[in-house]
């Protein structure tokens, strides 16, 4: 090479450029220090026109077979004891190797288990690199600054075989050295706990049939794009290997309580590093019952619970990830922790931040990439648990706490609007006055069709119950008409199981903010929640304190309202006559208001005391002309409950087929508008009412649709009733 160099009056400089070799290396090679494999031999053979005499000279070797004197790189941490495969991260993982381009990126949240799944799995795979295996820990997110890549290079070239002499000062010739010492090597080099593109892009090998597995927070965006490297993303355990993991360190005494052991890893929230933690301190307490710990981490902040000290916690992993975040990404991941929990709208989002939505997205987007949220299939985000409790702790620490206040206040009032929309496009005909609350300047959720009104109350359903009770808790009085806007939706859902508790701090906040108005309206909806619970007897009192605060507000449809709701409490109780009287006195009232959806209700449940007393045909035409009126205005989640209201007019008289008419009817109705619920309900009505007929092919076919409709939906009222249509099925095969 240097006499065809000599001869030519070519430079090391020169030919380091025409062959793509470093200087240093070609220097190697002319000094007897290196041997070059047949893909470096070829390359200068090609930059010195020495048709091959070049290239036959080199007999082609492993890399790790070079003439220089070094020990094959096994620098693979010990895998970890005890370590529970998870499964699909490997399934995924060997499908990647099959197709790997030379980079595997594997990300993921903090204490998920990245590092312990990407060492165990590389001990497995090494054997497929008998050139070596190299491993650095980056420090991306860890208390000190990340690794310089410059520093890392300098230890890897040591670890091929590079004497300090020949290792270039400057970070480029570092990395040319490093790809040019690994150029038709088998290496695996694994690159844990990244910070970014930047930091691992002269960390990686120029050639596939080396492979680089990363290990990262953050979702290495850059790598996929620019490297084309395979992403993987592990998430928290299933349940069934998170009880196989703390098995693996408690033993058999897990097998005793396995409730309390479920208990421990959802509040672990199945992250391995909280589960090991945790099963340490059950190791600890070898005398107490495993249900203590369990009961500890539902008493006390599980921040404080999941921690050995203050290097061994999962507060101390959050606070890597959080430290390096720019400030304003910070300021957003903090105040995501005062939402109440569950799937952050981008709306909800935009009024915690005070930003425009785009923006907020932007921020979420963010936070997403380094796994502090995650993207759910709905286009919403939402947070582990552990993240939660460690962000809404920042809040309060960093936090003034009147931001943080003004920050749920535009929360609430955020979902007061969506609340208010959803309503009126449902309950088009009756009167709503907007409450009297300061106007924050917020992207307000809008609905174009019923369906997706219906959608969003299902949706938000356990949220807005914690939203009301996280307001009473910061005693922001305004939350208290959240179950105003919607009311209707609470008394057509019955899902009282979740609401009352809630309903009882709405009344506190309302007592205590002097909102009079709102105050009216939850004792009314206690009272209904009552009646729907059989204890109509403690209603009364409810609907009667509620009647003197509306009479003191000269509301005279609110008036009406308690009438009506004293004619369903009498009527529960059997007094016809008073139940009637006050159905009357509704009536009469909301006329003189001109409030006729309240007079259709009144008209309603008139019918209804009517026909307890034997007036089946008067209740019949009134309900017919309460389904004509509310037809008339398009109110069809009234309609439709009307219709089901003479289907069981037409059942108490054993016209069965009319009944049936009156249930297709409200089936066609709630599909139109999009009620999933009501659709189930009026399913499950069919299907007991064809059961009695003898029809058990129907039957089967309601119960079934019933059932399927509400599949994955865990509000208690719902999965009662689910759970009836499948008992109705087995009890009937």
């Amino acid at each position: 090479m240097r006499e065809l160099r000599d001869a030519q009056k070519k430079s090391l400089t020169l030919l380091s450029a025409e062959s793509s070799v470093s200087r240093g290396y070609l220097s190697n090679l002319e000094h007897d220090r290196s041997v070059p494999s047949p893909e470096v031999a070829a390359a200068i053979d090609d930059a010195l026109g020495a048709s091959g005499r070049l290239a036959e000279l080199v007999v082609p070797k492993p890399r790790s077979r070079a003439t220089r004197e070094r020990v094959r790189p096994a620098q693979l941490p010990a895998a970890v004891r005890g370590f529970v495969a998870r499964r699909q991260v490997l399934e995924e993982a060997e499908a990647a190797l099959a197709v790997h381009e030379g980079v595997i990126a594997i990300d993921g949240p903090a204490g998920v288990g990245k590092t312990a799944f990407t060492v165990t799995w590389a001990h497995e795979i090494a054997a497929d690199f008998p050139d070596g295996v190299l491993f650095t820990d980056l420090r991306g997110y860890a208390a000190g600054p990340p690794e310089d890549p410059s520093v890392v290079l300098g230890a890897f070239l040591l670890s091929l075989g590079a004497t300090p002499s020949e290792i270039p000062s400057d970070l480029g010739g570092r990395a040319a050295l490093y790809r040019t010492l690994l150029e038709g090597t088998r290496t695996l080099v694994v690159l844990d706990n990244a910070f970014d593109d930047e930091q691992i892009r002269p960390l990686l090998p120029g050639s596939a049939t080396s492979l680089a597995l990363i290990t990262s927070r953050s979702r290495m965006s850059g790598a996929v794009v620019h490297q084309g490297a395979v992403r993987l993303t592990v998430q928290p355990m299933s349940a069934s290997e998170a009880h196989e993991l703390l098995r693996s360190v408690v033993g058999p005494r897990l097998d005793v309580d396995p409730a309390a052991a479920r208990a421990i890893a959802d509040r672990a929230g199945r992250l391995p590093l909280a589960l090991r933690i945790a099963a340490e301190r059950v190791n600890l307490r070898r005398n107490t019952p495993l249900s203590a710990l369990a009961d500890e981490l539902t008493r006390r902040q599980p921040l404080d619970v999941f921690a050995v000290d203050d290097t061994l916690a999962v507060r101390t992993v959050l606070s890597y990830s959080h430290d390096a975040l720019p400030e304003k990404m910070a300021t957003t991941f903090r105040l995501l922790g005062l939402h109440p929990g569950g799937p952050i709208r981008i709306e909800a989002a935009a009024a915690l931040t005070e930003l425009p939505p785009e923006f907020a997205l932007g921020h979420l987007s963010a936070l997403a990439s380094v796994h502090l949220v995650e993207l759910t299939a709905k286009d919403q985000f939402v947070m582990h648990d552990l993240v939660h409790s460690y962000a809404q702790e920042l809040a309060l620490e960093h936090n003034p706490h009147e931001a943080n206040v003004a920050a749920l206040e535009r929360l609430i009032d955020s979902y007061l609007r969506a609340g208010a929309a959803a309503t009126r496009l449902l309950w088009p005909s009756r009167p709503r006055r907007p409450p009297d609350l300061p106007n924050h300047n917020l992207t307000t959720l809008t609905f174009r069709r019923s369906a997706d009104a219906i959608r969003w109350f299902e949706e938000e359903l356990r949220l807005l119950v914690r939203l009301v009770r996280c307001g009473a808790r910061w005693n922001i009085t305004s939350v208290a008409y959240l179950p105003v806007v919607i009311n209707e939706m609470l008394f057509h859902r019955r899902a009282w199981s979740w609401w009352v508790p809630a309903l009882k701090d709405a009344l506190a906040m309302a007592r205590r903010g002097g909102h009079r108005d709102a105050e009216a309206w939850m004792l009314e909806t206690l009272a209904d929640a009552g009646i729907d619970a059989g204890d109509a007897a403690s209603s009364i009192g409810l609907y009667q304190e509620a009647m003197s605060i509306r009479a003191e507000l000269d509301d005279r449809s609110g008036i009406a309202a308690c009438h009506v709701g004293l004619g369903r409490a009498y009527c529960q109780l059997g007094d016809y006559d008073t139940a009637i009287a006050h159905c009357e006195t509704a009536r009469q009232v909301s006329d003189d208001a001109g409030d006729s959806w309240e007079h259709a209700v009144a008209t309603a449940h008139l019918a209804m005391a009517r026909a307890a007393l034997g007036a089946t045909t008067d209740a019949r035409e009134l309900l017919e002309l309460v389904r004509k009126s509310l037809d008339e205005t398009e109110d069809f989640m009234s309609s439709g409950c009307a219709s089901t209201l003479l289907a069981g007019l037409a059942e108490s008289t054993t016209e069965y087929d009319l009944a049936l008419r009156h249930l297709d009817d409200a089936l066609a109705t709630f599909h139109y508008v999009g009620d999933v619920w009501s659709q189930a309900h009026v399913h499950s009505r069919i299907g007991d009412l064809q059961a009695e007929r003898g029809n058990q092919h129907a039957a089967h076919k309601a119960w079934s649709a019933a059932a399927e409709l509400l599949n994955g939906n865990i509000e208690p009222t719902a999965t009662r009733l689910r759970q009836q249509m499948i008992n109705s099925l087995k009890e009937d095969q």
